[in-house]
């Protein structure tokens, strides 16, 4: 192959790469309904015309090799990551599951090595594109530069700053869509700031701060699974990064216990208070030293005895004072979720096992002379709704263990607490307990 016809094939391709990027939409997404069916004949000609463009890339890089040709490499990249990128309204349908396949085995082989320039050229292209007059337009290049980041940073390979600056305002502009996926858009980018950027960059800048503020507004009682898990992700992300974070003042970390708190009471369904639980836990540890260590303790079955005894004498190691403030509140709100354990053995049991969590974390260190006025209104009105849900699932298996395991440890609670007398109130249900221990083996 002659240079000049080298050239010649290199400047068709880049060509036909262009031609098969998504064309700008003619309304910005505020005016218009985009739906997937307005897609159809580009995919038509998708399907038709990548797997020839994919051969002619393919041998064209076999006889070439890992040299020169970076303009057609650019704007591969670029096609690429705008077909892979996931959810969108115009993602391929392909049926065959071999054109994104192959998307993604040629990104692989284009991304083994990384120049520069190409970060330059690939920065210069995005930022024409997603300026904040004309990114409404650009559809392909909003969703393409989300999955270009996910490519590009890793811990091995940090963002620069002049990158991190422009996918803040990235970032900043596309949560302003009134399409509640572009929130999502929005916190995803953020997200891969927050784990993949230098940590004095973003706390010069104030990133954290900025994002943390933003995304808290989005935390609110939301409907999807995906999107709740994305933000508050990315809020625990922000944390990292307030260095001069006080564990013993009203801070970002109340913010968000009080949120997610009155997040659980109002959720709609029991797998979202789940979701929800499960950050209210992991705020209780964020500020321990021993947070490896609890995380690992209660990613095990709680269900089987021994498991529960390693993760409580863990739990008991935790600095509490955060969960002091809370305890309360917490203890009221799984009060008040109880009521969905009746809905259904999974429902029940996947339920109690979040909220064995969240009590051995956030309730089960804090003494009880701290705590011990909170708790004769919790055990009365919770104990109940457990031999409630004995009775309601007929003792399944599964549900049967966690009560138990719910009553082990408000014994453990009761029998161990440090105080040399009981404090007032709590006495009788050392025996009730005790008692209702012995009825549920009955």
């Amino acid at each position: 192959m002659t240079c000049d016809t080298t050239e010649a094939l290199v400047a068709h391709m880049c060509e036909l790469v262009q031609f098969y990027m998504l064309p700008e939409l003619k309304d910005d997404l505020d005016n218009i309904q985009l739906e997937a069916s307005q897609f159809e004949s580009y995919h038509s000609l998708l399907m038709v015309d990548l797997p020839k463009l994919y051969d002619l890339v393919q041998e064209f890089l076999q006889k070439t090799g890992d040299t020169g040709h970076e303009e057609l490499r650019v704007k591969l990249l670029l096609l690429i990551c705008e077909l892979t990128a996931a959810p969108t309204v115009y993602q391929l349908k392909d049926d065959s599951g071999n054109l994104l396949k192959n998307a993604r085995e040629l990104a692989t082989k284009l991304t083994f090595k990384w120049w520069e320039s190409t970060d330059a050229q690939i920065l210069k292209y995005y930022e024409q594109k997603l300026h904040r007059d004309c990114w409404k337009k650009q559809l392909g290049a909003v969703h393409g530069f989300a999955k270009y980041l996910e490519l590009r940073y890793s811990e091995k390979s940090r963002m620069p700053t002049r990158m991190l600056a422009f996918a803040l305002s990235v970032g900043l502009n596309v949560r302003e869509c009134y399409d509640p996926a572009y929130k999502q858009l929005g916190v995803k980018i953020f997200s891969v700031m927050l784990k993949f950027s230098e940590p004095k960059d973003i706390q010069e800048l104030n990133v954290h701060s900025v994002i943390y503020d933003h995304s808290l507004k989005d935390a609110y009682n939301m409907e999807s699974i995906e999107a709740i898990d994305s933000v508050w992700n990315c809020l625990y992300l922000c944390l990292d990064h307030f260095v001069d974070l006080d564990a013993f003042t009203w801070n970002q970390c109340d913010d968000m216990l009080d949120r997610l708190i009155q997040n659980v009471t109002m959720a709609s369904s029991p797998k979202i208070s789940v979701c929800l639980l499960q950050f209210i836990t992991r705020l209780g540890y964020y500020f321990t030293i021993n947070r490896s260590d609890v995380e690992a303790a209660l990613a095990t079955d709680l269900s089987q005895p021994d498991k529960l005894a390693a993760c409580r004498e863990e739990c008991l190691a935790l600095n509490a004072s955060t969960s002091y403030r809370w305890a309360k509140a917490i203890l009221q709100m799984l009060v008040l979720e109880s009521d969905k354990l009746l809905q259904g053995v999974e429902v029940c049991t996947e339920l109690l096992e979040q909220m064995l969590r969240c009590f051995l974390v956030c309730i089960l260190p804090i003494p009880l002379q701290a705590l011990h006025s909170h708790l004769p209104e919790f055990y009365g009105k919770f104990v109940a709704v457990l031999m409630e849900c004995l009775v309601a699932h007929e003792r399944a298996p599964s549900v049967l263990n966690l009560v138990l395991r719910f009553t082990e440890v408000f014994s453990f609670q009761l029998e161990n607490c440090s105080t040399q007398k009981m404090p007032a109130g709590l006495e009788e249900f050392t025996e009730a307990l005790t008692i209702i221990h012995r009825k549920i083996f009955e």
